[in-house]
């Protein structure tokens, strides 16, 4: 009778899942699979386990885990029931992995070593909440309540554990902030749209029972008003956002480039790839003339090459299960594509089209994401997120030397200038610590430290009591004059900046939900600025490297393009500056002035630099 009644109380306008085409959601035990369906779970399955509830792995931004029946990202079963978790609209392979479930569970966690496209029937025996995830692609959420009907409210349990080893009440300031998080990441209703004078989070009066407290889900609501800003000094060039979500007429997979004009703060136009259906651009790099964009597709096996200022696609090429980030070597102009579903980078050629040069395996089952490369050339570091590790490359001999870290999901590295130091993110800490930065000695080849980044965080109370509170790190660079680190955290909704004479966060910025990429560009007259895109918001935040402030707020929408038909802005991951402040790719550029080899538009960006910010 209680789960009859949540079905019913949950049909709303503002949704807990994903919203459907009516606008409504529905928390049900659903029936059971249609013979087809059935036949199919038989195969794959657990022998005699009929599977009393299905989500299904898309690449539909937010529901990437969805319950065929409702759309939602959300279903609820009993005791006893299994639900199977298939993977059906992708292009790519992924994991299927326990983030969070009800401790002494049967068969629990659950996880998958590597990428694959294989299926999993799951049975539930304790009451509570269960979060599954990707390991590759970790903001992908799916979740199973297990409710049992003789108690009052929805079981979410006493206490929930976490993929890294960690056990929090239910009642605690992040096992709250968890929840809230996994609402808003899986409804698009609930993302941060900078369009409008206000964030409403508003999610409805559903009673929880935890563990025998009782809340509303409504006390998780907020609303906090939004404000676009831009900064007064103007900056060198241009930046290039990655607007990973955004609904695209003419293509079935979503995903543009934003190009803005950073001495208006404008946009200039967005890049689709309508023709070849580009499928979640992920990360971005350019050639040492800037007139191409490297364009990874995360959710996919292609790396896309573009024209910079016409937007036309030059090449589609299949590098391997999921390419992340790539980059080039300073000197050559190779690229480096790490291939995140893998065990190693493959390297191409420069240009409009590219040869395979080869690849470089990175350690087994190692899955590497956002890698560097040192401004020298030498080295390059992958931050190896399956397997807990780093990876130093020597690019002259290739000879690989991992890293043991014991971070959870390193998903990220910074290198200073120097080539001395390099810092790696660890997206879901360093257990026992919920939120690391690991510091790898690039001479000796060893790990030196944690940096603890909610060392001022009380996970139960809530309560900070210092800047360091950042939650689930992903990129953080070392900015150009090697001073200091800059860290989007998605959880904690914020920008943690580290002085790299210490290894201390000396700051906390405010920013938005799934913060996550960052990346530093010039800022005229001398200076610099960090750019930070948020996957659950449509803004560029702008941080003014001389006050650690934020100066601006961009907004990432072209309400009059109308080619993008839904989530205009979303879905902010990768960020690309031009010119590239870092020097050892900066140099090759700067000896191309005067020699014709440059577009008339960069030799402007290159005079405008300062002595200081070219180096000399």
């Amino acid at each position: 009778m209680k789960l009859k009644a949540l079905s019913s109380a949950l049909i709303l306008t503002t949704s807990l899942g994903v919203t459907n085409p009516a606008g409504a959601v529905k928390l049900k035990t659903q029936a059971l699979p249609t013979q087809e369906e059935s036949e199919e779970s038989a195969i794959i399955s657990v022998a005699g386990v009929m599977p009393s509830a299905i989500l299904e792995m898309t690449d539909e931004p937010g529901t990437w885990f969805k319950d065929p029946v409702d759309g939602d990202a959300l279903v609820v079963v009993k005791p006893g029931d299994a639900v199977l978790i298939k993977m059906t609209d992708v292009n790519a392979e992924h994991t299927i992995t326990s983030l969070i479930w009800q401790p002494g569970a049967r068969e629990f966690p659950v996880d998958q070593d590597k990428p694959s496209s294989a299926s999993v029937t799951v049975k539930f025996d304790k009451p509570g909440l269960y979060v599954f995830t990707c390991k590759v692609h970790p903001y992908m959420f799916g979740a199973v309540i297990v409710d049992d009907p003789a108690t009052p409210g929805l079981d979410l349990g006493k206490e929930i554990q976490l993929i890294t080893g960690a056990r929090v009440p239910t009642t605690s300031d992040i096992a709250k902030k968890l929840l809230r998080t996994f609402f808003v990441v899986t409804t698009p209703a609930l993302w941060r749209d900078y369009s409008k004078p206000t964030w409403e989070v508003k999610l409805p009066d559903i009673p929880l029972n935890l563990g025998g407290t009782q809340i509303s889900l409504s006390a998780l609501s907020i609303s906090v008003p939004n404000k676009v800003f831009k900064p007064k000094v103007p900056g060198v060039g241009e930046v290039w956002v990655n607007t990973q979500f955004e609904k695209i007429a003419g293509k079935t997979k979503p995903g543009s480039a934003t190009q803005i004009d950073v001495a208006t703060w404008t946009i200039k136009k967005k890049v689709k790839g309508i023709e070849t259906n580009m499928n979640h651009p992920h990360n971005m790099w350019t050639d040492r003339t800037y007139r191409y964009i490297y364009q990874t597709e995360w959710f996919d096996k292609r790396l896309t090459t573009f024209d910079r200022e016409t937007g036309d696609t030059y090449s589609v090429v299949n590098v391997g299960q999921d390419p992340s980030h790539v980059i080039t070597r300073p000197g050559s102009d190779v690229l480096y594509v790490a291939i995140n579903g893998e065990d190693r980078v493959t390297k191409l050629s420069p240009g409009r089209n590219h040869n395979l040069l080869g690849s470089i395996n990175v350690g087994e089952h190692s899955g590497p994401h956002g890698h560097w490369i040192t401004d020298d050339g030498k080295l390059m570091v992958t931050p190896n997120a399956l397997a807990a590790s780093v990876s130093v490359v020597d690019l002259d001999t290739e000879k690989v030397t991992e890293i043991p870290t014991g971070g959870v999901i390193p998903i990220a590295v910074g290198i200073r200038p120097q080539g001395d130091y390099a810092y790696v993110a660890n997206l879901l800490g360093t257990p026992p610590k919920l939120a690391t930065m690991s510091v790898i000695d690039l001479k000796t080849k060893k790990k030196v430290q944690d940096i603890d980044l909610a060392a001022d965080y009380d996970p139960i109370s809530g309560k900070t009591e210092g800047p360091a509170y950042g939650l689930l790190p992903i990129q953080t660079p070392v900015s150009p004059d090697g001073k200091y680190v800059v860290t989007a955290n998605t959880l904690s909704a914020s920008i943690s900046i580290i002085d790299t004479a210490t290894n201390k966060v000396i700051k906390q910025l405010p920013c938005d939900p799934g913060a996550h990429g960052v990346e530093f560009g010039f800022k005229k007259g001398g200076g610099y600025y960090a750019y930070v895109a948020s996957k659950f918001s449509n803004v560029l935040t702008v941080v003014d490297m001389d006050t650690l402030e934020i100066v601006g707020r961009i907004l990432l929408a072209d309400p009059s393009d109308p080619e993008v038909t839904g989530l205009n802005g979303f879905g902010g991951q990768g960020v690309l500056p031009l010119p590239l402040v870092f020097h050892g790719w900066l140099k090759d550029t700067l000896k191309l002035t005067g020699t014709g080899q440059l577009d008339p538009e960069v030799e402007g960006w290159l005079k405008q630099l300062t002595p200081e910010q070219k180096g000399i």
